[in-house]
């Protein structure tokens, strides 16, 4: 069973983030993940969120683009142009709250 960012089993709705080695070559992906999950326990979303959406980390998603890449779960949304900002909105406003992020989403060909 996979776990999400704060050690929980995964729940159904997730933002998976990849941190494979094309996403993850400057470290920035990591680095992202760590942030968000600083800034979800500052909101104090975790609990809000508990049982019902997950951050989850994956070492490759196979949707390389040489940039972190993310993707939602299970609307099968991708996502690009992240950063710590960007994966809390998408966390907050796509995951949890069921409206994706428009201009953030990952269109094939981008």
């Amino acid at each position: 069973m996979a776990l999400d960012i704060f050690g929980r089993p995964a729940a159904e709705r997730r933002l998976l983030v990849c941190t494979g080695p094309c996403c993850d070559r400057f470290g920035h992906a990591s680095a992202h993940l760590a942030a968000l999950r600083e800034l979800v326990l500052a909101k104090r979303l975790r609990g809000n969120s508990a049982g019902s959406a997950s951050c989850v980390q994956r070492s490759c998603l196979g949707k390389c683009t040489g940039d972190p890449v993310a993707r939602v779960q299970p609307d099968n949304f991708w996502y690009h142009h992240l950063s710590s900002e960007n994966l809390l909105q998408i966390f907050e406003q796509h995951v949890v709250n069921r409206q994706p992020v428009t201009d953030l989403v990952f269109a094939e060909g981008d």
